[in-house]
């Protein structure tokens, strides 16, 4: 008997255990509507690197992607509109096909305002 409690236990503990690791953006791709430019982008989250691109079809901001459990730290590189001032880093959340950004700091007004919206999952890849 005193077996059967110890795995039941040990099952218990795992299952929640992984619930509360945070969920790899890694090869996913998100949909989200920025004001500013009146257009809905498409984010593309490599291994270390993500983009976003216009609906039709135009580079808005390469940047270089650093993911480490529920926080990323996101530095631009290049595209129509990159922010040069510095590094942004955020915690995110994955409710569904939901996501969403939090942001912890970051010196670039303009990435603060278009993360500070709702992402939708999409299957739209492009490499």
């Amino acid at each position: 008997m005193r077996p059967l409690v110890i795995a039941v236990l040990f099952l218990f503990l795992s299952a929640g255990g992984s619930r509360l690791q945070a969920q790899s953006l890694t090869n996913t791709a998100w949909k989200f509507y920025v004001d500013a430019l009146h257009d809905t982008l498409t984010m593309h989250i490599g291994a270390d690197t993500s983009f976003c691109t216009s609906s039709s079809g135009e580079l808005i901001v390469r940047s270089i992607w650093r993911q480490a459990k529920d926080t990323v730290r996101i530095n631009d590189l290049d595209g129509a509109y990159p922010c040069k001032d510095g590094e942004g880093v955020y915690r995110y959340t994955i409710d569904g096909d939901w996501l969403n950004f939090i942001l912890v700091t970051d010196p670039c007004n303009q990435r603060a305002d278009a993360l500070n919206v709702k992402f939708r999952r999409t299957t739209e890849m492009k490499k």
